[in-house]
């Protein structure tokens, strides 16, 4: 399944669309855990970064994206 990152900004509905159209499994999360052992990460922008990064860090997303990168984990970031 993907995961798609929820930081509180970026094209997430969008994104979930495109992927239920295309009738892939995915889900919209902001758990780090969820991230950590996803399949696949989508990390869709449309945003300032800084914003991002504040929002990243207080949920400790920024970590967990690390985590997963380190796992082999693809992640794909849109625009950011």
């Amino acid at each position: 399944m993907i995961t798609i990152v929820d930081y509180e900004a970026g094209n997430i509905t969008s994104v979930k669309r495109a992927l239920d159209y295309l009738n892939i499994p995915s889900r919209i999360s902001f758990d780090p855990n969820d991230i950590i052992n996803a399949e696949r990460v989508i990390f869709p922008g449309v945003g300032h970064a800084a914003s991002a990064m504040k929002i990243l860090q207080q949920r400790g997303l920024d970590t967990a994206l690390k985590q997963a990168f380190s796992k082999g984990i693809p992640i794909l970031g849109i625009c950011l």
